[in-house]
């Protein structure tokens, strides 16, 4: 128990996957789909257009809800569908230094699974709740607390 207390109170920086996935807004919905496969991912970073424009995200629920089964008079493929056309924007991001519990408390909130972590504009990496979970998992174990 004495771990997670610890764990709650690390910085993100140490637990968020830096090596973040990224796309172009005018790639396919296809083409995400084949990232996110590739990576074992379940949303993706889409970079601004330009110095005035913020990061988007694209995530399997977006794909699903707005291209896979959008609505009855909505018609859309994933190879003709431009990523810009159905992520999510903007994005919510934090800064690296932001203890654990307080970044959970925003995800809880703002109900996301994932947090851009940013310094000044620039993107440094993602916290998901994956990361959280393996972070945990990875913590160790009383005898008389395992589950069996």
């Amino acid at each position: 128990m004495e771990q997670l207390k610890k764990l709650r109170t690390i910085p993100i920086s140490e637990l968020m996957t830096k090596n973040v996935v990224c796309i172009d807004g005018s790639k396919t919905v296809a083409d995400a789909i084949q990232l996110m496969k590739k990576y074992n991912i379940s949303g993706i970073i889409v970079k601004p257009r330009n110095e005035d424009d913020t990061y988007g995200i694209i995530t399997e629920k977006d794909i699903l809800e707005k291209v896979i089964d959008p609505g009855e008079d909505i018609h859309r493929d994933p190879w003709n569908t431009p990523v810009f056309e159905v992520m999510s924007k903007p994005i919510v991001s934090t800064y690296p230094e932001m203890r654990l519990k307080y970044a959970l408390r925003l995800m809880k909130r703002v109900r996301v699974r994932r947090l851009a972590v940013l310094e000044g504009s620039k993107l440094v990496g993602i916290l998901s709740e994956t990361d959280v979970l393996h972070a945990v998992e990875e913590l160790p174990t009383h005898s008389e607390n395992a589950a069996y």
